[in-house]
């Protein structure tokens, strides 16, 4: 039975050993840290906390899916109410252009500009525009002369579904090819019943039903290319000998490894990009708040918050409530003090403005000032991680994670690597 070494437990490496299990192989997983990596859920006080947005786009066209369906994974689906989705604008809130009918009570746009606006969705869905590979959407939006408030709800909505200060930047390419697909979804954002945790606990457990074995608290630190098959080496010198491997692990994290001087060199200028980074401000207040709403956009700062437990109340004790802001943060002010100081006055703001009485309601608090949420941002000048290597390692090693070559943004990024390096690998056996 063929071996192969999944090392790396998040989402992307979770995926790819289940998959690759499930096809007869022997699979053995190595994690250093705790399963399901940036995928995790911290309980506090009863409320559960996920790292970071769990949100999943266009989930009735997504690679999750297709994943579901194939590992038989539990997952409860639970669908955002885009009729509770709000926009700030000119200090009142008004409907998110989120769909059609969003688009038509809107105001962040006027009559002839939605006319432009829904004009740009059908050429993208129809795929009459398709981007300039050398422009990016910023650039493409004034080559076209696309009229300023139009501009910005373009250049708004990449910014919520990237989550980044710098939508401009975004190739056009993929900027077209991402809304192709979720301007046809009827399902535009999801959450996974339970947060992360349950999609990692479903992984493993399949993952261990076909056999497969998970090292944990494993740090691998060398890999060893052997004349056939490789030998790993973890911090205390135990050795493990497969066919093949998968890294699924940050470009920056896999270059602290000791590679085969062929793959450190591929991997390397990966390593240097800019990641997707968030600050995220959590709370667990009771009694429950309610509004007529259960997510407003700040698009002047650039951050949203979230009521999650309007979509899961499992995730909050009796009567309790989780909020959750998530900030877009510039790389370059990243180690800012002032500048996250800033950010969470900010965030205070919306929940003042929005949720009135919260603070006097708060059981707990968590923030993280720099959360990663994407390792490699989509921008003119990155480009993500190819799966395989070209020369010859192809059928031995290959690369998963959202910093990898597939379809989607984020963590769509995770299971699409992951299903693309198992059906590539099936496919060779089946020759």
């Amino acid at each position: 039975m063929e071996s192969i070494a999944v090392v790396g437990g998040g989402l992307a490496g979770l995926s790819a050993a289940a998959l690759l299990a499930k096809q007869g192989k022997r699979v053995q997983l190595y994690d250093a840290a705790m399963l399901g990596g940036r995928a995790t859920s911290q309980i506090i006080k009863g409320y559960t906390f996920n790292y970071g947005a769990h949100a999943v786009y266009g989930r009735d066209h997504s690679v999750l899916k297709t994943i579901i369906k194939s590992l038989k994974l539990e997952i409860t689906w639970l669908d955002f109410s885009s009729t509770k989705a709000k926009y700030e604008f000119s200090g009142h809130l008004t409907a998110a252009p989120a769909n059609a009918i969003g688009l038509l009570k809107t105001e962040v746009i006027g009559g002839t500009d939605k006319l432009r606006f829904t004009w740009e969705v059908v050429k993208t869905v129809l795929r009459l525009e398709k981007g300039v590979p050398e422009l990016s959407i910023g650039q493409w939006l004034v080559q076209e002369k696309v009229e300023e408030d139009v501009s910005r709800l373009m250049l708004d909505l990449a910014s919520s579904n990237f989550f980044t200060t710098e939508p401009e930047n975004i190739p056009s390419v993929v900027y077209f090819d991402y809304y192709r697909k979720l301007f046809r979804t009827r399902k535009p954002v999801s959450y996974i019943a339970g947060g992360w945790q349950v999609l990692i606990d479903e992984l493993e457990r399949v993952l261990q039903e076909q056999g497969g074995t998970i090292h944990r608290k494993t740090k691998i630190t060398a890999i060893e290319e052997k004349e056939q098959g490789y030998r790993l080496r973890d911090r205390k010198k135990t050795e493990w000998t497969v066919d093949r491997v998968v890294l699924a692990l940050p470009p920056r994290d896999m270059r602290k490894l000791a590679l085969p001087a062929t793959v450190q060199s591929f991997i390397e200028p990966f390593a240097q990009y800019e990641p997707v980074e968030v600050l995220v401000y959590d709370v667990g207040i009771s009694p429950y708040l309610k509004t007529p709403f259960s997510y407003v956009y700040d698009r002047t700062h650039q951050l949203f918050v979230t009521d999650l437990s309007h979509y899961d109340p499992s995730i909050a004790p009796e009567n309790g409530q989780v909020l959750q802001v998530v900030a877009y943060l510039a790389h370059q002010e990243v180690g800012n003090p002032d500048y996250l100081a800033e950010k969470v006055k900010q965030i205070h703001r919306l929940l003042d403005q929005h949720y009135p009485q919260w603070q006097e309601r708060l059981v707990v608090e968590r923030t993280m000032k720099r959360a990663i949420v994407q390792e490699i941002k989509w921008k003119m000048g990155q480009t993500p991680l190819p799966n395989f290597m070209q020369d010859g390692h192809k059928e031995t090693m290959a690369f998963v994670g959202d910093w990898c070559e597939g379809e989607g943004q984020l963590s769509e990024l995770s299971f699409s690597s992951a299903l693309n390096v198992a059906a590539e690998w099936q496919q060779k056996n089946a020759h």
